[in-house]
């Protein structure tokens, strides 16, 4: 009977979260199970009425760098073509089990749309002194996003990983209902920063590394300031990083799009200015 039930547990979706797709009206959907289900499927629809769309995704084995190799399936789906203005009710699972319902609310059209986000970076699973405020005011609806730069968990490779699923499983709270944009730290390093690339999805297809999209009148840019300091993977990424940058930033500045997007805002980890007299300390004093 124990094993049947621990067969049961590990195909339950847990550690669910948001993100933009390639525009505002698509949402990706985030889970993990620690069995294959064979299956990823988001059930959706409009207010409170039945799941009336269904969106079919695909999930990566994601094992842990940690001696113990301890492994899950994650899971992405995406919803496409979501109607602005308008309250969804989702979950995700499949034939095995669902997760809770949540809710998230689409954005209004672009060009009558003033965000509101909550900012912040360094929240480690113990101690997170902003979270219960980030839940209630996330469910009073005062953000739209969330954009959490840089340093997650304290780490989520420790304990083979254990750390990390608590810690996506406490912001579940925020992140299932709101779109969690993220931003890579130095405490994402270990093993080539594979928690980090496997544990969320956001736009494009740079391993969330680097990324941008559009919010109403904000262009958003997300960078990887640790390609800097973490050369012993190699300094393609540095080379790549640039390049991207600078296509991306012409196109951002582009008359056409600037006018319908005044707003540029970058942000990493760490800080692009520093004064501090010990230049070591500056390369370990993050934002």
């Amino acid at each position: 009977i124990k094993c049947v039930y621990c067969k049961i547990v590990s195909l339950q979706p847990e550690q669910v979260h948001i993100s933009y797709g390639n525009n505002v009206h698509d949402t990706i959907v985030t889970w993990s199970t620690k069995g294959d289900t064979k299956e990823s499927i988001v059930e959706y629809g409009i207010g409170f009425h039945p799941f009336n769309h269904t969106a079919v995704g695909f999930s990566r084995l994601f094992t842990d760098g940690g001696p113990k190799k301890k492994s899950q399936y994650i899971h992405t789906a995406t919803m496409k073509n979501l109607q602005p203005s308008s309250v969804y009710v989702y979950h995700v699972g499949s034939k095995f089990g669902w997760s809770n319902e949540f809710i998230f609310k689409t954005p209004p059209v672009v060009e009558k749309w003033q965000p509101s986000l909550a900012i912040f970076g360094d929240m480690g699973l113990e101690n997170a002194q902003s979270l219960a405020r980030l839940q209630e005011e996330t469910h009073l609806g005062m953000y739209d996003a969330i954009l959490h730069v840089g340093d997650f968990a304290y780490d989520m490779n420790s304990h083979n990983g254990v750390v990390g699923d608590k810690f996506m499983n406490q912001i579940e709270s925020i992140a299932a209902y709101i779109p969690y944009m993220t931003c890579v730290g130095n405490h994402e390093e270990q093993y080539n920063f594979s928690h980090y690339k496997m544990r969320f999805n956001m736009p494009g297809e740079t391993e969330n590394l680097m990324f941008s999209f559009n919010m109403g009148p904000l262009h958003i840019i997300s960078i990887s300031t640790e390609v800097y300091y973490f050369l012993n993977y190699g300094i393609k990424p540095l080379v790549f990083q640039y390049q991207w940058l600078e296509n991306d930033l012409k196109e951002a500045t582009d008359p056409k799009n600037r006018k319908e997007r005044p707003w540029i805002i970058v942000m990493g980890h760490r800080p692009m200015y520093c004064s501090n007299t010990d230049l070591a300390d500056c390369s370990h004093n993050n934002t």
